[in-house]
């Protein structure tokens, strides 16, 4: 009887204990089930929502180091105008092109053969609109040549703009070719065929 005296006590403090914790333990795994979700739509390009959700993170958890990291960085994609409503290069990443062979096209062949095989790839449901910001002499006398299988558009895209030494910008409705920035992005490749762009 005295044993179970003595237990007694002891099992309340754990009961107590339990009930303090259990709040703060549900709470910190809310906010790993709302980090998690954040980094997941982070990495889908749904900036606002997964600031939505960082933003949660950090009111209960003030020094969530790697959520106020993901937090700047989708104030800086908002900023810079990025994400779904305007993440045309998303929508490119899913149009898989099964071949493409271009052998000395000029630039805005190439571009209209783009445009109309993606409207042709997806039924109809994606229209692409490419906007030169170069002369019709450029246009015409910049030629490709590209031997691709399985690849997606959007690399494409960055092929035509590296051998075309174009920079390449998405904005919402179109992408745009701008030969005044004359050289690559540093480290990028200038011959697609030598980073291995040949998908298998």
């Amino acid at each position: 009887m005295k044993s179970r005296l003595l237990r007694l006590p002891a099992l309340l403090a754990i009961l107590a204990l339990s009930v303090l914790f259990t709040p703060l333990l549900t709470a910190q795994n809310t906010a790993q089930q709302r980090y998690n979700e954040g980094v997941k739509l982070f990495n889908q390009g749904n900036y606002a929502e997964a600031l939505t959700h960082f933003d949660a993170v950090l009111r209960a958890q003030p020094n969530f180091v790697y959520a106020r990291s993901y937090a700047a960085r989708c104030r800086k994609a908002i900023a810079e105008n990025a994400g779904p409503q305007n993440n045309l290069e998303a929508k490119l990443a899913k149009i898989v092109f099964p071949e493409v062979n271009l052998s000395e096209t000029p630039l805005g062949d190439v571009l209209d053969y783009l445009a109309a095989r993606a409207l042709e790839l997806t039924g109809g449901e994606t229209t692409v609109n490419f906007i030169y910001k170069g002369s019709v002499e450029q246009r015409d006398e910049t030629k490709i040549s590209l031997s691709l299988r399985n690849v997606p558009m959007s690399e494409i895209v960055k092929y035509v703009g590296q051998m075309s030494r174009t920079r390449i910008r998405y904005e919402p409705h179109a992408v745009v070719l701008d030969p005044g920035a004359t050289a690559p992005e540093k480290g990028e490749p200038e011959d697609p065929t030598a980073a291995g762009a040949a998908f298998p």
